[in-house]
């Protein structure tokens, strides 16, 4: 999970890099083109982290199609991870129960 919550850090902030960080995305209304890379990847990882457990979207919510289609992609594979988990505790707590009955 935590390796994920990096890749969808480093995708949140290299979409918008790539796109000479045009006006409306994330890190210019943060005015943080200029940051160290540590502010700059924290502030990225916090963000993927609020999408793929669909807590938010920070101060500013989406509004260039690149970090709308970047937080769409956030939520789901946070959805999928949580059912993964959800599933694989299921799993889990019915072996645990299925000896009990034998």
């Amino acid at each position: 999970m935590l390796l994920l919550c990096h890749w969808d850090g480093c995708l949140q902030f290299l979409v918008p890099m790539l796109q000479d960080f045009p006006p409306d995305c994330w890190v210019t209304r943060n005015k943080m083109v200029n940051d160290t890379w540590g502010q700059q990847y924290s502030y990225a990882l916090f963000k993927a982290m609020s999408h793929m457990l669909c807590i938010g979207y920070g101060l500013y919510p989406p509004i260039g199609m690149g970090d709308v289609w970047l937080t769409i992609l956030s939520m789901i594979v946070g959805a999928t991870c949580f059912a993964m988990f959800v599933g694989h505790a299921t799993a889990l707590i019915q072996s645990l129960d299925s000896s009990r009955r034998q």
